[in-house]
């Protein structure tokens, strides 16, 4: 099941004895975690029928859920890191059987007949082995519950509803700006959604102001004002924002990837609104979501489609130069974009 169907479970008291949460969105797999707990638990402060096992032996997990709870309907088992769950792979790379296989077979005949006095929870950070026993047993029971990344459309729901819980509204437009700046991981959007609430003051709702004072900005955000800078051939800022980064421990390797990413895109945009297609369909050609299309489409219409071509060469060069050890690293994004800016100033004079 996904996320949207386990709460509607949830909401109605349908309660499994045997589930996996798995899945890339960790954000919310946590928080439906949290959320389970609860509804089994009943806010229960004592946590004497709670109890979390890092990748037990059958003997152990068996024991802990057999055990009645105490002054509660039911007790609720946590099993972490549980390796009857995960790829376990050997030094070439192969799969191999985990050495707890035959715990693993007597693990999946007891979840069949778990007793209603237990809610069983195997977590996995990331994706599951769907290939396992154990796996195959928790699916035939419907306890496997996939968390994966919310889309454009859920994220901003996701952000207006947490903002609410704030007292705070916030429109599409301002939503979109915070995962443009920000980026996209629920708990650092969760940590920066308290940090613009609490700058609001008393203001009902939060502005794109608000975002620039407060929030701290992703690499890629960052990457994108040094490619600003480099557009408009302002070489103090982009010396400037390209010096902050690097001071702050980013890697040169990495921005010339961004870097690179970031030029590439530019070029695609160029050669597709040269040909008039919407931003819209730019989006769903690229893999982007609008508002980005919208934030690079200003950029790239600065440049001859020849110029982003040299720059997307130029960056590709420069990551292979440093990759293959022919040109130290030191140094290389800072050769670029000073190449990159010096082209840029040549072509505005021109």
């Amino acid at each position: 099941m996904n996320r949207e169907s386990f709460y509607s479970a949830l909401k109605s008291s349908d309660i499994l004895t045997c589930y996996l949460f798995e899945g890339e969105e960790e954000y919310t797999k946590e928080s439906a975690l949290r959320a389970l707990r609860s509804a089994v638990l009943k806010d229960d402060p004592t946590g004497l029928n709670a109890t979390v096992l890092t990748d037990p032996d059958a003997d152990t997990l068996i024991a802990c859920a057999e055990t009645l709870p105490m002054m509660a309907d039911r007790r609720f088992v946590l099993v972490k890191e549980c390796s009857l769950l995960q790829v376990s792979k050997s030094q070439d790379g192969e799969e191999k059987a985990s050495s707890k296989s035959g715990s693993g077979d007597r693990i999946a005949e007891y979840i069949s007949d778990l007793p209603g006095t237990v809610c069983l929870v195997f977590y996995v950070k990331g994706k599951a082995n769907a290939s396992r026993k154990l796996y195959k047993g928790i699916a035939k029971l419907g306890g496997v519950v996939s968390f994966e990344p919310l889309d454009q459309t859920m994220m901003i729901k996701w952000i207006a509803k947490e903002l609410k819980s704030y007292g705070k509204q916030i429109d599409r437009r301002t939503a979109e700006q915070i995962m443009f700046a920000v980026g996209q991981d629920m708990h650092r959007l969760a940590n920066e959604l308290a940090k613009l609430s609490a700058y609001a003051g008393d203001r009902d709702a939060v502005t794109m102001e608000d975002i620039d004072a407060i929030c701290t900005k992703s690499t890629e955000y960052r990457v994108f004002d040094l490619s600003d800078a480099m557009v408009k051939g302002n070489a103090a800022a982009a010396s400037r924002l390209m010096a902050d980064m690097l001071r702050e421990g980013e890697q040169r390797l990495m921005l010339l990837s961004l870097l690179q990413r970031q030029y590439r895109q530019l070029l695609f945009i160029k050669i597709l609104s040269n040909e008039r297609m919407s931003p819209d369909m730019m989006s769903k050609h690229l893999s982007l979501s609008p508002f980005v299309v919208r934030k690079l489409q200003p950029l790239a219409q600065n440049y001859p489609v020849d110029e982003l071509l040299w720059a997307q060469n130029l960056l590709t060069d420069t990551e292979f130069f440093v990759k293959s050890g022919q040109i130290p690293e030191e140094g290389s994004l800072e050769q670029a974009v000073y190449r990159l800016l010096a082209k840029r100033m040549k072509e505005q004079v021109s």
